[in-house]
């Protein structure tokens, strides 16, 4: 049985991203609450190394399928800023490179951002949630992400949460 699992923590794309989405502060003009709804949907061709598989030495997977974005967008009447967008794959099939070994994929992906009139607070959190399954034991896999952060009125970052999971996972015979 190989099992495998490291953690880490992951830069927040958002702590990186917020100070450019920030907003010139001066007085808040008055608003109309105004929302955007989009779905995408686009082939997915996507290889991955998945060190679970191939008897534990790992090998290249090629996944195809389709991947659906809906993406949920709000100025509210203050000139806050809210952003929702779900991702989810399907039909993702997967062949092993070395193996011919095929998998299956599945992924959510929810990601949350809100940011106040004048640029300021700024919240934002994601989670992602990404599984692998293949044939026999050994060959299945998960990823999962979360990222918080917050930066209060002033732009002080209160609170900053990055983890990052990773293992292959025995299956049961």
């Amino acid at each position: 049985m190989h099992r495998t699992r490291f953690t880490g923590r992951v830069a927040s794309a958002v702590a990186l991203l917020g100070p450019s989405l920030v907003l010139v502060a001066g007085p808040t003009p008055a608003y109309a609450a105004d929302t955007t709804t989009r779905i995408l949907r686009a082939p997915l061709d996507l290889s991955v190394v998945l060190p679970c598989a191939n008897g534990g030495l790992g090998e290249v997977v090629t996944f195809d399928g389709t991947i659906s974005e809906v993406y949920h967008v709000t100025v509210d009447e203050t000139g806050g800023f809210h952003v929702h967008i779900v991702e989810t794959q399907s039909n993702v099939h997967g062949v092993g490179a070395t193996t011919g070994d095929r998998y299956v994929s599945t992924r959510v992906n929810l990601f949350v951002y809100n940011q106040g009139s004048g640029g300021l607070p700024i919240t934002s959190t994601q989670e992602l949630v990404f599984r692998i399954v293949g044939p026999g034991p050994g060959n299945d896999a998960s990823l999962r992400i979360t990222n918080h952060t917050t930066l209060n009125a002033d732009g002080t970052v209160t609170v900053a949460v990055d983890t990052y999971t990773a293992e292959c996972e025995p299956t049961a015979p």
